[in-house]
């Protein structure tokens, strides 16, 4: 495109503006950085003892570290490091890094190598790009950056390059970048008998410049997986799940950011695996859990029970102002605080947002010893307490053993007294959950126990409010105790919830039930140090939840799957309709990908309606920061007032325009926004300018020479020229008709071509 004449004042802002054409990313090779520094002309920073048992010594790590990465002429060795017990894998590493500190910038290079056998377990590089102008879109997308991963993986572990998969659990979430410095994640896995390993993997990230910046090798060479003789067929293991697992109805308290005035949580029904393990054995067909050992779902009351089965006789708690000085009274009547310790901090917290009563908080040191005591500033209720003594995390040395005075039942008991002198008038409305409180596999070794109470409400346990208890198994003395109550929560009726049959049914259509082998790792940490055994693998089904990109719970209501945030039953991805050939179908896809530009149920765009005032300003927030939960945790407050009378608090675009006022993009002293009104190529070029931070330039008198065709028609032309010579929105046969109405096409093209630009001018 021929540019039009900019006068020269002008163009020290505006460099030269040409059409760079895009680099073809599917025949570029990678690029080899500077010469290599060899050890030997480097001083190492850190003097390493010489007695360190070490098959690789550290001259022999540095040179493999260096023949792993290309280390630029203009790094420097900062330090070498040695280390055993390195997790993961229980290994013996040597650790090497590079830094860059000149006038060009900074950069680090840091290369991990197993000290017994030479393997390169880690490498990570990373370079201020600060003076560097970045390219967008970036030279490489996501496909052809894909092969430089694998071709590395060629080079460098070529003996396991051919046995590893591709990871593509989230790729119906992966998103093409919105700038040039981009990276992408790719986890090859481990794969036997055509069974995925996901714990045994080798990771690769490659950023936008086709450069490896990023390895993980996660791979244990003695670990050999179990044969799949007598392993169950996919049908039999997902009938098994099905039949055997039990969903469990329960309350759970939704913390949006939509506007409410009172600030308080929504408490909904939900159901969920009340087990919440993953696992079958594909063998045997038990459950497992977590850790990969089997559970006996029948040794576990279908029904919970509260800690009481009658409600208190003696009144509540009175509902009174505490002063200060009652407030210690309480504290030192329930615990024993020494009489040598000092009362050093006092704070009062009242009401908030996440706090439904005032506390005092009160806090004693004795020596190394502290306590922490809150107390309800109005009930006198403890709500916290807790006894911070550096004996509780002193280790046992390898003679020593724990002196245990009371067991694990025993513990629990106690931790039940401490509720009904803590609690007694909750005691009805708690219940002990033995599948949230699994019993520890070593308890003579532990020397303590924890314990939680969830609330319970008519035989429904309440998911995020609870009690718990620490106790001491060597003093039986209570450590900690801790309250997470909502008293003012009000708890939906359960008739109309769907039946639990149906709830299952709409529980695994979310689901999915694979084949893959479980690495567990065999660590006793009840020890003075950790004993590591080897690691055990099963293969087993695995109930995986498909991906998502925000969290849901399944309403027992709806009988549907809902987002967490909008309350809305969430929707696979919309295959689109209409954009198909469409000239701008690019820019379109890549801000429906960001929810910038909505999609009807019907899966149509309509990219040749016109789009409004509200679309454009929720496309600029989205493209310039693509986090709608930004917007509405800044933004959705309920005491925040409207700048405009038209856009109040439960518009959908309020938290996009607030942000967009904040950030100087749009004009506070009008008192109407008039979201709903379709938007001009004039009013949509004045924002791109704002957005970019030229409007200074643009407003500079006689700066520009305008030589469009209806620029009388033109009130702000220093925008119009900005973005026309930028080739955001350029004049079509030199005329920029300003009040050309902008389609919904067009607009996703503009900002496409903002994003390209904005780098160059933002720094």
């Amino acid at each position: 495109m021929k540019k039009k004449a900019i006068i020269f004042s002008c163009l020290l802002v505006l460099p030269q503006i040409a059409a760079v054409p895009f680099a073809s990313a599917e025949s570029a090779v990678m690029k080899q950085n500077p010469e290599v520094v060899s050890p030997a002309a480097v001083k190492t920073t850190v003097a390493m003892d010489q007695t360190v048992s070490a098959k690789i010594s550290k001259e022999q790590a540095i040179e493999i570290a260096n023949n792993f990465t290309k280390v630029p002429k203009d790094y420097t060795q900062q330090s070498v490091s040695y280390q055993s017990n390195w997790y993961p894998g229980n290994r013996t590493i040597w650790n090497i890094n590079w830094n860059r500190q000149t006038e060009n910038g900074y950069g680090n290079i840091s290369v991990t190598v197993d000290a017994e056998n030479g393997t390169v377990i880690s490498m990570n590089r990373w370079e201020d790009t600060y003076n560097q102008q970045p390219t967008y879109p970036p030279k490489y997308n996501w496909e052809s950056a894909k092969k430089i991963a694998e071709q590395f993986l060629q080079e460098k572990v070529p003996q396991k390059a051919n046995i590893v998969e591709l990871d593509t659990t989230n790729l119906a979430n992966q998103k093409p970048p919105l700038q040039g410095n981009a990276n992408y994640y790719y986890s090859f896995m481990r794969v036997e008998n055509n069974i995925p390993f996901q714990d045994q993997y080798i990771s690769v990230v490659v950023d936008g410049n086709g450069e490896v910046v990023g390895y993980d090798y996660r791979w244990n060479e003695d670990v050999k997986v179990p044969p799949t003789s007598g392993m169950m067929s996919q049908a039999d293991a997902e009938k098994k799940m099905k039949d055997s697992m039990e969903i469990q109805l329960k309350y759970q308290t939704i913390y949006n950011y939509q506007v409410r005035t009172d600030n308080q949580g929504t408490v909904k029904l939900a159901y969920d695996n009340r087990f919440n393990y993953p696992y079958i054995d594909a063998k045997t067909g038990k459950w497992l859990d977590y850790s990969g050992k089997p559970i006996e779902m029948k040794d576990y009351a279908a029904k919970l029970e509260p800690l009481s089965p009658n409600k208190p006789t003696e009144p509540a708690p009175a509902n009174k102002d505490l002063t200060q000085e009652q407030a210690i009274d309480i504290a030192k009547k329930q615990f024993n605080i020494p009489a040598d310790a000092d009362l050093e901090n006092i704070y009062f917290n009242d009401v908030d947002q996440y706090q439904k009563y005032p506390v005092w908080n009160l806090n004693w040191r004795t020596g190394q010893t502290w306590i922490n005591v809150s107390v309800n500033g109005k009930t006198g209720q403890i709500t916290n307490y807790y006894k911070e003594d550096p004996s509780r995390y002193q280790p046992l040395s390898e003679d020593q053993t724990v002196k245990q005075v009371v067991n694990y039942e025993q513990a629990l008991e106690k931790a039940k007294e401490t509720l009904k002198t803590f609690a007694p008038t909750e005691l009805h409305a708690v219940t002990f959950d033995p599948i949230r409180n699994p019993k520890p596999e070593n308890p003579e070794k532990m020397k303590e126990f924890y314990f939680t109470f969830h609330r319970l409400v008519d035989g429904i346990i309440v998911e995020d409010q609870f009690m718990s208890v620490t106790i001491s198994t060597e003093t039986g003395e209570v450590f900690q105790y801790y309250q997470s109550w909502d008293p003012q929560a009000k708890f939906p009726d359960t008739k109309n919830v769907v039946s639990a049959e149906k709830a299952k049914e709409v529980y695994f259509d979310n689901f999915t039930i694979v084949p893959k082998y479980l690495y567990i790792e065999n660590v006793d940490y009840s020890t003075s140090r950790p004993i590591y055994k080897a690691p055990e693998v099963k293969v087993v089904y695995h109930l995986a939840m498909k991906p998502q990109d925000q969290a849901i719970y399944l309403d027992a209501v709806k009988g549907k799957w809902v987002s967490m945030e909008t309350g809305e039953p969430i929707r696979g991805k919309v295959d689109v309709k209409d954009i198909k050939g469409h000239p701008n179908e690019k820019a379109l896809q890549l801000l429906i990908d960001y929810y910038a530009i909505d999609v009807d149920d019907a899966g149509l765009v309509k990219p040749n309606e016109e789009i409004t005032r509200g679309e454009m300003v929720k496309m600029m927030m989205l493209v310039t920061n693509p986090d709608p939960y930004y917007y509405k945790m800044n933004y959705m407050s309920g005491d925040r007032p409207a700048t405009f009378a038209d856009v109040q608090s439960n518009s959908p675009y309020f938290a996009y325009v607030e942000s967009a006022v904040q950030q100087g993009l749009l004009d506070k002293s009008k008192g109407e926004f008039k979201p709903n009104e379709t938007v001009t190529r004039e009013e949509l070029a004045e924002m791109i300018v704002k957005s970019m931070r030229l409007e200074k330039l643009a407003e500079v008198p006689n700066l520009f020479n305008i030589t469009f065709t209806d620029a009388n028609k033109i009130n702000n032309k220093g925008h119009a020229a900005i973005v026309h010579h930028l080739g955001i929105m350029p004049a079509k046969n030199n005329n920029f008709e300003p009040t050309q109405k902008v389609t919904r096409g067009a607009g996703a093209q503009v900002f496409y071509q903002f994003l390209q630009e904005r780098g160059k001018y933002s720094r």
